[in-house]
């Protein structure tokens, strides 16, 4: 006899009341486990997709706030917690404390959350009257606790030492301070002498070097001007670089490692004739659909940058058409210094890892030096805080190079912020 056989559709996750702490607590651990940057972690929660734009929201900032303010938290709950459990029943009190001491939610919520959490679970049922009692003393006594630590328990130790050492105490208290605090949206226009216009359309503010700043973030692609290509999200210190050139009119540009594009898209709305590298495809696509969103062109070439070499005749000749006037070397690095928008960087990153970039590092910068005309200008940066991944690199560099010369940045150069620009 014959019998059909039916194949059941899997269900789509069921959202629950406490869905967003549950997608936060358990990002945190995947984040730490598999090693995960935090937008990766999220997405990978089946439940994530299925939450309401807000209460997604909702769990992005949660799981931030723990990873900005981990140190204080554990500080917190070490007075009430001996013996921490395991890692998600312990990111379930960190969430909770996390909404209580920094998001302003109120104490009974946090709480309930919490212990309903650890109730959905035989394994962690039997921690949900621990996390009741722990959490209703931390609301009773958290701020206080809280004010007997400092921003600075939120860094690793090497991390921590590295910046005293590279800049002092206060700085690195100063550094530690801005990692806490959730990042503004800031855009660079295509057209910079459009900034009146897109400064009101995007209830944005027009920032010294250009760059406008929204303080709500919100739904980018929903902002006027994207769809049409009129601007690009890119952090203001990103946009710094190309400004370095000045004048691109012209001009032949190199830039080295370009996804996901927002210098590729400054030097081709200078006016410069632009060749991008990436090794990555998929990275190289990202840069494809972001010129065609807003209108620009660039020569986009898959290479590894650190042993691609342009076709060059004669390198002694400044006109020579395989050489360029400007040559970008945004590198590969640790990107300690951009814990506000990617908090699992505090906690992802090791001495190890640096040690392995420098040797990258080392290699594109001496590469990139091949591609620059006689008379032309290279601009080297990252978006690491730690010297031996910047000024290092620099010193060695010209040691080894004797044809370059170190250019001093001018405040003229960055909106005139004199503050942001050292005496080396």
């Amino acid at each position: 006899m014959n019998r059909k056989i039916h194949h059941k559709t899997p269900s789509a996750p069921r959202v629950f009341k406490h869905g967003a702490r549950y997608v936060a607590a358990r990002a945190l651990q995947d984040v730490f486990d598999k090693q995960f940057a935090l937008d990766v972690a999220l997405s990978e929660q089946d439940l994530f997709t299925q939450l309401e734009p807000r209460d997604r929201a909702f769990a992005r900032l949660i799981s931030a706030t723990v990873l900005r303010r981990m140190g204080q938290i554990d500080n917190v709950l070490a007075t009430f917690v001996k013996k921490p459990p395991p890692d998600y029943p312990y990111f379930v009190l960190r969430c909770a404390v996390a909404q209580m001491l920094f998001l302003q939610t109120a104490p009974h919520a946090a709480v309930d959350g919490a212990v309903a959490l650890l109730k959905r679970s035989k394994k962690t049922f039997r921690m949900s009257g621990m996390a009741n009692a722990v959490l209703r003393r931390v609301a009773e006594q958290g701020p206080e606790l809280l004010e007997k630590t400092t921003p600075l328990d939120n860094i690793p130790d090497w991390l921590r030492t590295s910046w005293s050492e590279a800049y002092g105490e206060d700085a690195a208290l100063a550094i530690a301070t801005a990692a806490t605090r959730e990042p503004p949206l800031d855009i660079t226009l295509k057209t910079a002498s459009d900034s009146d216009i897109w400064q009101e359309k995007l209830d944005a503010t027009l920032m010294p070097t250009g760059t406008l700043r929204r303080s709500k973030i919100g739904q980018i692609v929903e902002l006027p001007g994207y769809d049409e290509g009129a601007w690009w999200v890119q952090d203001i210190s990103a946009a710094l670089p190309v400004k370095l050139f000045g004048d691109m009119v012209g001009k032949r540009a190199l830039d080295m490692c370009a996804a996901p594009g927002g210098k590729t898209l400054q030097l081709a709305a200078g006016g410069a004739d632009v060749t991008a590298l990436d090794k990555s495809g998929t990275r190289l696509e990202r840069v494809r659909e972001n010129l065609k969103r807003t209108g620009l062109d660039a020569t986009l070439i898959r290479a590894n940058a650190a042993i691609w070499t342009p076709n060059v005749k004669d390198k002694n000749d400044p006109e020579d058409p395989g050489l360029f006037d400007c040559v970008l070397l945004d590198a590969p690095c640790s990107a300690t210094g951009t814990f506000r928008r990617r908090p699992d960087v505090l906690h992802l990153k090791s001495p190890a890892h640096v040690e392995s970039l420098e040797r990258v590092q080392s290699k594109l910068l001496l590469n990139a030096a091949q591609s620059v005309k006689k008379g032309g200008t290279l601009v080297y940066c990252t978006c690491s805080l730690q010297a031996e991944e910047g000024e290092a690199h620099i010193e060695a560099f010209l040691q080894k190079m004797s044809d370059f010369r170190l250019n001093s940045i001018l405040s003229t150069e960055v909106g005139d912020l004199a503050e942001i620009v050292s005496e080396k």
